[in-house]
């Protein structure tokens, strides 16, 4: 009562002095009915009205960005006495359907996970990869990947069929010489017979059946082992590779390290290397990290191959050239290639050599904190597990209702909160396509995730408005732990607590512990990770980081940072 009448004063004051500026006089009467109104909190959940009149064609928002411009104008119809430091929940209806994002990687991105080539040598880099590019990935998204990696040479032995395919597409060309093929099932390696077979004309056939029974993969290798006569029935081998215009006749003999080669490089360097020889021996791969206690540095790997190709081809002669294939560990398990030449009665590297790389492009998708490909479901699921007529579905209400009971059945050991990231083949009218749906694992049961989805937005009333909190949910993944190691690298009094954390992807939290780390340690740390990961990030940005710890038991914490002054601090 007593504001009211002071608020009455002072708009007769309005009356009676007149050298107070009207816009200020309008200032200070906002001012005070801002004051009365009301500080409330609330929760609120969208109806269908709402959406409509908000100018919705659905009763979902298809952005969390639309959300956050739109719903502000309901709120302040629906609120209007509430005032600064109100705060409400609100909850909509989100369409947010499974997208396959495409990235095709660029020769200078290898080097994000220290690799000196363009190319991976196997899947574990590529997942190494997926983690540095994709830092805040969700579980159920998905990235269809498009990269180079090297390519493992193909064995393929020509059968009679093949030579069947030689007479009908050389026939013409070489027409005694085909005939034979066909009639015998070999070359004729007889030189001034008519039906002879030279190298080239051995490298053209071949190329007819490796494009007839792979297709033209550029950069593929294959060695082919084929029947000859020379006199005699025998066999031959030629590698060949597609350049991307034509086959063409590539290194020499291939060879790749068995489990008992590793076996006996661990004894016949025991003494030389103990270390690197009993590490290679006991997980059949080289240890190729330079940090490692246990390092196969590139001189130590050719006399490994010196002594296994000594073993192996003893009759070899100078100029002998072998592709060795071998197994690696650089922080994740991969294979790599060597190309060495017999120079001087010693292998050293064929500098005329190139590697072997193709394009490959595959979908990955991120469950469970971890990039893996999607599950695809056998095909002969679809007949005889489904029941449809075709190897495909044609209904995905049938299809997701029949996936789900198939996984249950198939993955009877899923834990609760388990996603599973599903590929399956569906006829869309016209054609048959690959679509992807996720599951998750609930109440003792396999539920597809919706395109539809429930999300909850917090709003506060700031400066005669609503505004969305901007705060990033984000759970820390294995590959994080890293990114925090680094940033830490050199920091006193945190080596401990580094090498724990990077070895076991969690923070210590047990108060006397070596490797303890306190409030204040994993405050820096996570100012050091927000500065990795989000540089640029705006004033006033808001993060909620969720991270492993260990106190006895595996668990989780939490951290609120809000970035202000340029600095990351808690909120």
């Amino acid at each position: 009562m007593k504001k009211s009448f002071n608020l009455l004063l002072m708009l007769l004051g309005l009356v009676v002095v007149s050298c107070n500026p009207l816009d200020d006089i309008h200032d200070e009467i906002d001012n005070e009915l801002d004051n009365r109104l009301a500080v409330a909190q609330a929760d609120y959940v969208l109806t269908e009205d709402d959406y409509d009149d908000l100018g919705q064609n659905f009763p979902n928002f298809s952005s969390v960005d639309d959300a956050k411009t739109l719903i502000p104008t309901l709120l302040s119809d629906l609120y209007p006495t509430y005032g600064a430091g109100s705060i409400i929940n609100v909850g909509f209806d989100l369409y947010n359907p499974l997208r396959v994002k495409s990235y095709t990687v660029a020769g200078s991105d290898y080097a994000m996970i220290d690799l000196s080539v363009d190319y991976f040598s196997g899947r574990g880099e590529i997942v190494d990869f997926l983690e540095a590019k994709y830092p805040q990935a969700k579980n159920g998204e998905y990235v269809k990947l498009t990269y180079n990696i090297l390519a493992e040479e193909i064995e393929y032995t020509l059968t009679d069929e093949d030579f069947d395919v030689v007479k009908d597409e050389l026939g013409d060309v070489y027409p005694d010489p085909a005939s034979s093929a066909a009639n015998y099932n070999n070359f004729d390696r007889r030189e001034g017979r008519d039906a002879y077979w030279s190298n080239d004309m051995i490298l053209e056939a071949l190329a007819v059946v490796i494009s007839e029974e792979f297709g033209d993969v550029a950069g593929q290798k294959y060695n082919v082992t084929y029947p000859i006569y020379d006199g005699s029935p025998g066999t031959e081998s030629m590698t060949v590779q597609f350049d991307g215009n034509a086959y063409i006749k590539v290194g020499g003999t291939s060879y790749e390290l068995s489990s008992g080669d590793y076996d006996a490089i661990g004894v016949e360097f025991a003494t030389a290397y103990p270390g690197p020889a009993a590490n290679v021996a006991r997980f059949g791969s080289f240890d190729v990290r330079s940090t490692s206690g246990n390092y196969w540095s590139e001189s130590m790997l050719l006399e490994a191959f010196n002594f296994t190709l000594d073993n192996a081809y003893p009759n070899a002669v100078d100029g002998d050239k072998f592709i060795v294939t071998y197994k690696i560990y650089n922080g994740s398990p991969g294979v790599a290639v060597m190309n060495v030449v017999l120079d001087g009665g010693t292998y050293v590297i064929d500098t005329e050599a190139s590697v072997s790389t193709i394009e490959e492009t595959t979908v990955f998708a991120f469950t469970n904190d971890d990039w893996d490909e999607p599950y695809m479901l056998p095909a002969n699921s679809y007949t005889e597990e489904f029941g449809q007529r075709f190897g495909n579905f044609g209904d995905k209400d049938e299809a997701y209702a029949k996936i789900a009971i198939f996984l249950g059945r198939n993955f009877p050991y899923a834990e609760e909160g388990e996603y599973k990231a599903v590929g399956f083949r569906f006829y869309n009218g016209s054609e048959t396509v690959t679509e992807y749906v996720n599951y998750v694992f609930e109440n003792g049961k396999w539920k597809a995730i919706p395109s539809v989805t429930s999300e909850t937005l917090q709003f506060g009333y700031e400066n005669g408005t609503w505004v969305p909190d901007n705060t990033i949910k984000y759970s820390l993944i294995k590959a994080d732990y890293g990114i925090i190691a680094d940033a830490l690298s050199g920091t006193t009094g945190f080596e401990t607590q580094i090498a724990s954390m990077e070895r076991y992807s969690n923070f210590d939290r047990r108060p006397g512990a070596s490797a303890y780390w306190n409030d204040e340690m994993i405050l820096t740390a996570m100012q050091a990770f927000l500065n990795e990961i989000a540089p640029n990030a705006a004033e006033g940005q808001k993060y909620v980081l969720t991270f492993d710890i260990y106190n006895g038991s595996n668990t989780t914490e939490s951290i609120s940072l809000i970035k202000q002054n340029g600095e990351w601090v808690r909120f």
